[in-house]
């Protein structure tokens, strides 16, 4: 049993190592084998393209001076309130998107990729 989970554990890391990719300068980075949208509908699909977006342009570039500065994002979370990523658990009746949780968690997943503690806050605040 024991050689059994030694050889999976190592077939992983050899996997792992092969995800792995050094550039030019020497810095490696994992490389993703993984569709991130894999299983997703075309809706859901949207969703998470719109969100790595936003992360990736609004967030990304900004997340250390604001974990440095200790500051709170408020014209960036106004910018996501617009797209739809305040209230998402809230019914559309009173003002929220009204999705489901798989929704909210490709959004808030792809969010994370920008920054994770503003992720969280959104998700904690909805």
């Amino acid at each position: 049993m024991l050689r059994k989970g030694c050889w999976r554990l190592q077939a992983r890391l050899c996997f792992l190592y092969r995800s792995v990719q050094v550039s030019k300068s020497g810095h490696r980075k994992l490389v993703s084998c993984i569709d991130p949208s894999m299983g997703l509908n075309e809706e859901q699909k949207e969703f998470q393209k719109v969100a790595f977006n936003f992360a990736a342009q609004e967030m990304a570039p900004n997340m250390a001076e604001w974990d440095q500065k200790e500051l709170f994002p408020v014209e960036m979370m106004q910018k996501a309130a617009q797209l739809g990523f305040g209230g998402v658990y809230v019914r559309t009746d009173v003002g929220g998107s009204g999705l489901s949780r798989l929704d909210t968690s490709i959004i808030f997943e792809a969010l994370a990729t920008g920054c994770t503690s503003t992720t969280a806050y959104i998700s904690i605040h909805k």
